[in-house]
């Protein structure tokens, strides 16, 4: 992904039309320094200026991975399919073998955000667990419940991640986040607070292209990170073997 991060033109970026924002009279006016114009009255990121925070964004991404901090996905865009993105993000970093998933995915929601999912985070999976296994309770009055939190693991211990990638930005999502200080990174549209993220993508979060290319350099991001992980690894054991036969050696 360096490499195709290098070699990603401003072409490509409109074509997936990450520049188009919101209607003029919702642009939030921090955001004022990174519009080009506006044409039929909706806002348009300067194309030009997207490129460094990208650059920045993955190359944290890269470095929080090879930590291994651990992500929670909001995507609570109706109008896109965010199930299939999920669904197609999560398979391909399962291990098939023995049926796992990778520590940095704690889980996702792509319906409605579950107001106290993280501050209230036992209540929530104890209830999640009630509900499936309690042959007396009547499901069908919480099928919507479940829907919305088909995302989560209930074998997690703590789903609380170290890192929040939000897709949509929600005020009750935000609000919780900040109030557990879970550090925020995700996509920041004409229409959004850019101070709520400390890591940001700018550009539309309404476009199916834009979103699917997200999620395809998160996976980049990923895999690079997972990399930059096993070079450590072998780097600090070399070190280790090292220390042992000087010891063995001179002691």
């Amino acid at each position: 992904m360096y490499k195709k991060l290098h070699n990603l033109s401003l072409k490509h970026l409109i074509k997936i039309r990450s520049h188009l924002g919101h209607k003029d009279k919702d642009l939030n006016i921090k955001l004022n320094s990174y519009i080009y114009g506006t044409r039929h009255n909706v806002n348009i990121y300067d194309i030009e200026k997207l490129w460094k925070p990208y650059r920045y964004l993955f190359y944290s991404l890269v470095e929080n991975i090879s930590k291994r901090h651990s992500f929670f996905i909001v995507g609570t865009n109706k109008n896109l399919p965010m199930d299939d993105f999920m669904s197609n993000f999560i398979y391909e970093f399962t291990n098939e073998k023995q049926n796992h998933k990778l520590f940095y995915i704690k889980g996702y929601i792509t319906e409605k955000w579950v107001s106290g999912l993280f501050s209230n985070w036992k209540i929530t999976l104890n209830f999640i667990d009630y509900i499936k296994n309690s042959p007396k309770i009547r499901k069908k009055r919480y099928q919507r419940y479940l829907h919305y939190l088909k995302g989560i693991n209930t074998f997690e211990k703590n789903p609380v991640p170290d890192f929040l990638l939000v897709l949509n930005a929600n005020k009750e999502v935000i609000k919780e986040s900040t109030d557990l200080q879970i550090p925020i990174l995700g996509l920041v549209d004409t229409n959004t607070d850019p101070d709520d993220f400390l890591y940001k993508f700018f550009g539309n979060n309404d476009s199916i292209e834009n979103i699917q290319f997200l999620f395809e350099f998160i996976k980049e991001a990923i895999k690079e990170g997972r990399l930059k992980e096993q070079q450590l690894f072998f780097f600090y054991l070399l070190i280790k073997v090292k220390k042992n036969i000087n010891k063995k050696k001179y002691g």
